[in-house]
Parts: C-alpha cells; structure tokens; sequence
C-alpha cells in the first residue's frame, strides 16, 4: 500500500489525510513475448521495493524497450514515477498500461491517485469508478473515491464511500480515519474522535489518525488529550512538521513560551518555507520580551510570503510597542491592503489613530474590526477606551460590558469599565472591577493606579500609596501615578516626598 498526505485548514489550523493505492508486482512467469523485458520488470520492482526508484525507473525503461505491448511494466514505471512527484509522466504511463490492458484494476485506482494529486477530481473519480465497476469489492478504490468527492465538497457522497469501503473491509484503519475528516468537517467532533480512535485501534503505527484526532480533540477542549496525541505522531515519525507546529501553537496558548519556540523551530528545520511557523515563533519571543528575535522572525516570514498579512500586523505591534508609530501605520496599512478582511490590522490601526488624536478614525477602524469579526473583544475595549476620552461613561460601560461577555479573563475590559463606573460616581463597582483585573494580572499598573485614585477618593490615603507605589515600581517612567503618589503624600504631610514624585 502506498499513502498519500494531503492537507486541510480550518480556523488558521491543518489536517492531514491519506489516500490509498496498491503496488503490484510483476510475475516473473513468461505471459508475454520477451523474457529479457520480464526480468527487467521484475528487477525494477525489487529495486522499487528497496527505495531505489530511479534504479527501478531504468529497469522499466528497458523492460518497454525490449516489449513495448508489457502493460505491467508501464504501470510499475507509474507507481515509481508517482512515488518521485511525477504525476504528469506518472499518468502518461497509467495510460499506457490501461490502453494496452482495459481491464487493469490497479492501473484505474493507481491514476486516480494521481489525477487526484493533480486537482483533477472529475478524472479521479472516473477512475475511482471504472475500478469498482471491475471489481465491486475493491474497498481501496472507494476509500479513494470518497477523498476525491470530499474534495470537492460532497460530504455526504464521501461518507456513503467511506461507509462502503468499511463495510467491505472493516480492519482497514484508513477508511474510518479519512470519514472522521469529513464528520469534524460537518461540526460532528465526537463521531470524528470516535472514528480516528477506531483507525488507531486497527493501526497503532497510523501518525495521520493520532494527528487527526490531536486536532478533534482540541476542537472540544481537551488540551491534555490533544498534546499526548500529538505526542504519539511525533514519536512515530519523528519527522512530522505540522504535528510540531500544532503542538506549538497549544503550548504557546499555555504561555509555555520556551517550549512553544522549540516546536516553531524544530518545524522550521523540517519545513524551512513555513511562513506561518515563522510569524507564530515571532509571537512567542514577543510574548517573551524579545523584540529583536520577534522582528526577524516576522522579517523571514515576508521573505517566504510576501503576502503574509498576519507577519506584517504583528511586525506592526512591535513597532508600536517600541514607539515606532510611522513604521507600525505603514505595516498595519500593508495588512490590510493584502488582506481586507484582517480585522486585527483595523484595530491595531485604530489604537494608533486615536493616540494621534483621530478619534474617527479610530472609531471607524474599530467597527471594521468587529464587522469582520464580531467576537473582538479587544475591539469592544479599544472603543470601550474610546468612549472614555470623550466622557462618554455609558457607553464605555457598555462596550467593556461586550469585551467581558466574549472574554472572561480580559483584563483590561474590568480596569476600562472601573475607570467609567468611578466617574459615575460608583465606587465600589469601580473597586470591585479594578480587583478583578488585578487578579488577572498582577503586573497592571494602570489598574493599581487607577484603584488608588477610588482608594484616594474614600479617604483610605495608605491604600492609595500603596497602589501608587506598586503603580511606579511596575513602571519607574509611569509619571501619572508618580504624581497620584505625589497628591497622596501631600494630604499625609510628607512634602518633601511629594516635590521628590513631582521632580
């Protein structure tokens, strides 16, 4: 049997399948003139057995010399010339083999692989046909008709050819692997994970079924569950470049930073024209605190794609953390113009645009990111933030209330709507918000800062310097809250510490 990988993509996440196909060998009995050419042929298919395909290629070359009307040595020739990514030469010779042998079987199923690689599904599937219509007991030539019909989005004739070639052969793991495909496709997780299990149980060595389920698994949220399956790929082929990278992607939404990093990299040396593993190695050293590793990751990224939207909005996000505004304007507008439906970019721009003083520009740029994606929650604090610069208290309410429905742990959306509830006059909301924002993260100084002006305004001046002093020891250069500190130690009495925050 040989095996096909192929690839799927759902929620920036990739699949991947197999496709079966049969690899005769040709008898050394003599059924056509010229023994020469059959000892040829069958040369060729030992050397083809061992790995040596072009040694195998050579060998078919002169078994056809010597008979040109030897089918099976056409066909052979295909198999090895598939098998080194040939697929035009590859089908020419399935052609051969078929014209000179209607009835050759292995030669439909065998073109149908290939007319399938080369996005000729209508030709696969005709292929895939006259196969079963030979023989109507051949699972395999199902099992590779229901790929092609999944390819071209008819999931439901797919599983009907899944669900017959199961039928035909129910210890054929790659049947019930390829149907869970199609059921997560069609939203059914549980019957998918209930399918690669089945393909697991009947081939423990299948990498593709571990894979598969790993990304099912993570669909429901089982993170543990995901991570051993991906596990289990990776230690059958210690070669397998999208189970690291989606094992990175898990552990970078763990915060596992290192971890993350070394599966990017080890998928990077794999598949050194990943663009993606770049981009998303370039966030885990931003998340890390490496700008420069995180600039030239995103730098190699756009050397691999130029198109990459996603590399050009996050290379924009470093730039405007290290104050770089024009360059991050010039790499958000660069995003979008590859990618107009980028909502990230809209946002980031929008945060931009409103610390220049566009306020409606930056509205506008807000609304864009939620029209495209309507669970943006940091769109809904940005306007939230907005809201709040023009006074506009309900509605900053209103939009962090939104960013919290779709983000529980959204730290900013409770400081943005403490900071609304304090000007309208409810304090101990504002104190209970500010809490829980500190609670999910500890490191904010703006919310200690802005706790320690409610803590101020009752009166509680030892709270206060205390948020103040967390506020400034978070950020020595944070001067609003040394001069909140400065206020506080005026109304305590301590001057001279007062004229110190104030210089």
């Amino acid at each position: 049997m040989l095996f096909r990988q192929a690839a799927y993509s759902a929620l920036a996440l990739l699949l991947s399948f197999s496709l079966s196909a049969r690899a005769t060998t040709a008898s050394s009995k003599k059924t056509d003139p010229g023994r020469e050419a059959l000892s040829f042929n069958q040369s060729g298919s030992d050397k083809y057995a061992k790995g040596d395909l072009d040694g195998a290629i050579s060998d078919y070359d002169q078994a056809i010399k010597l008979n040109p009307q030897l089918a099976k040595a056409y066909y052979n020739r295909g198999l090895a010339k598939y098998d080194k990514g040939s697929l035009k030469e590859a089908i020419t010779d399935y052609d051969q083999a078929i014209k000179l042998n209607p009835q050759y079987e292995d030669a439909y199923v065998n073109r149908g692989l290939a007319r399938d690689d080369d996005n000729d599904l209508e030709g696969a599937i005709a292929d895939d046909s006259e196969a079963i219509k030979l023989d109507p007991q051949d699972s395999y030539a199902y099992n590779n008709r229901g790929w092609a019909k999944y390819r071209k989005g008819d999931l439901a004739a797919a599983i009907l050819d899944y669900n017959q070639a199961i039928k035909l052969d129910p210890q054929l793991a790659q049947p019930y692997n390829d149907r869970g495909v199609v059921e997560r496709q069609k939203g059914d997780v549980a019957m998918a994970i209930a399918d690669y299990s089945k393909a697991i149980q009947l081939d423990p060595t299948d990498d593709q079924a571990y894979y598969n389920r790993a990304i099912a698994r993570d669909d429901k949220g089982d993170t543990d569950g995901a991570l051993a399956d991906y596990n289990q790929a990776i230690k059958i082929d210690s070669k397998y470049a999208d189970a690291y990278f989606n094992r990175a992607e898990i552990k970078a939404d763990l915060e596992s930073w290192d971890e993350a990093i070394a599966d990017f990299t080890k998928a990077l040396e794999l598949d050194p024209k990943n663009s993606a593993a770049c981009n998303e190695r370039g966030l885990a050293w931003y998340h890390k605190g490496n700008a420069d590793s995180a600039v030239a990751d995103y730098n190699q990224a756009l050397q691999i794609d130029p198109h990459n939207a996603s590399a050009f909005n996050n290379r924009g996000n470093v730039e405007k953390a290290l104050g770089q505004l024009e360059a991050a304007l010039a790499d958000y507008n660069q995003a979008i113009a590859i990618d107009q439906k980028c909502a990230s970019a809209y946002n980031d721009r929008g945060v931009i645009e409103q610390s220049r003083g566009d306020l409606a520009g930056a509205k506008a740029d807000y609304e864009l990111a939620l029209k495209l994606d309507a669970n943006h929650a940091e769109a809904y604090c940005n306007l939230s933030s907005l809201a709040e610069v023009q006074s506009d208290w309900d509605g900053a309410i209103q939009n962090a209330n939104r960013a919290i429905l779709i983000d529980r742990g959204f730290a900013q959306a409770y400081n943005n709507r403490g900071v609304a509830e304090y000007h309208k006059g409810d304090v101990p909301g504002a104190l209970a918000d500010y809490d829980h924002a500190l609670q999910l993260d500890p490191n904010d100084e703006h919310a200690y800062n802005n706790r320690g002006i409610a803590l101020l305004g009752r009166g509680d001046l030892d709270g206060a310097m205390a948020d103040f002093d967390l506020a400034v020891q978070i950020d020595p250069t944070f001067f609003q809250a040394q001069r909140n500190r400065a206020w506080a130690k005026w109304h305590q009495g301590d001057i001279l510490g007062a004229l110190v925050d104030l210089w």
